[in-house]
């Protein structure tokens, strides 16, 4: 992300939050080369493990599809549910307040082979279950701590809310927002994080060119993993992965063919979740 905002068009309201100190501050520090690793499968999930089909199990296994090759720029490959009745179902929002929800929702499966597990053998198909799961985190992460007021949960997911509930497997979260002069900081610390086997949520946006609405986070990605100088990216409206030069996720002047789709048919990103422990 380049530093500054690019003339009153390219203006952001996150650029305005950096400026004034909001969300903003020094991230985390550089994890180390695989200091996240997966979590381990638990010893009593061996059965169940055995009892599904082969997809099935190496959906559990790798819900965010990372043990597969990158999927070649420009040529998104679709991420799904585990096949119920032999039919593959993307892992889509159910609704366009729950792309927030929807990265959350496989970032913890990915974290949580039990709940991956249930996810797969649910009575009435994967997708209904993952459409249920949504709706869970859309709620918690939309609930106002310690008695506060609930955000709105037509705004979607705020990142405040979701830094708070996002896990995975034993490892926590913190936020940062992506503009002025920290952002190239933080974009990244998203990338190290992913690189190191920690899948990172991004909320992306406009900016003043496009209007005033679209000048604030309109929606949230996942940084799937970072391997050969490519960043993998879930989308969630489409359910299905992206990939894109390292150098272009950071850099709003490259090329837009790549970037905005990976992004949600946005130009920026504005927002991100880092990990900020693995402590649990």
């Amino acid at each position: 992300m380049a530093g500054g905002t690019g003339g009153p068009g390219g203006l952001r309201a996150t650029s305005v939050l950096a400026a004034l100190g909001a969300f903003a501050g020094r991230p985390p520090a550089a994890p180390p080369a695989g200091r996240f690793a997966r979590p381990d499968v638990p010893g009593d999930l061996a059965g169940a493990l055995d009892a599904l089909a082969g997809p099935a199990r190496a959906w559990v296994l790798d819900p965010l599809g990372r043990d597969a090759p990158p999927p070649a720029p420009g040529r998104p490959r679709t991420l799904a549910l585990p096949a119920a009745e032999g039919v593959l179902a993307p892992a889509r929002q159910v609704d366009e307040r729950t792309c927030g929800a929807a990265v959350l929702s496989l970032l913890s499966l990915a974290g949580d082979p039990r709940r991956a597990v249930e996810l797969a053998r649910w009575p009435t198909g994967p997708a209904a279950a993952f459409a249920g799961l949504q709706r869970q985190w859309h709620a918690r992460t939309t609930h106002g701590p310690w008695g506060l007021p609930s955000w709105p949960a037509a705004l979607g997911t705020p990142p405040w809310g979701a830094a708070r509930e996002a896990r995975y497997g034993r490892v926590r979260y913190t936020h940062r927002v992506v503009g002025g002069r920290g952002a190239r900081g933080v974009l990244a610390a998203a990338v190290d994080a992913a690189a190191a086997g920690a899948p990172v949520p991004l909320y992306t946006g406009g900016d003043l060119a496009r209007g005033v609405g679209t000048a604030v986070p309109r929606h949230v990605v996942l940084l799937t993993a970072v391997r050969g100088g490519l960043a993998t990216l879930y989308e969630p409206s489409s359910g299905r992965l992206h990939a894109v030069p390292v150098a272009t996720l950071a850099d709003p002047r490259a090329d837009a063919r790549l970037r905005t789709p990976a992004l949600g048919g946005w130009p920026h990103v504005v927002w991100a979740l880092l990990p900020r422990d693995a402590r649990g």
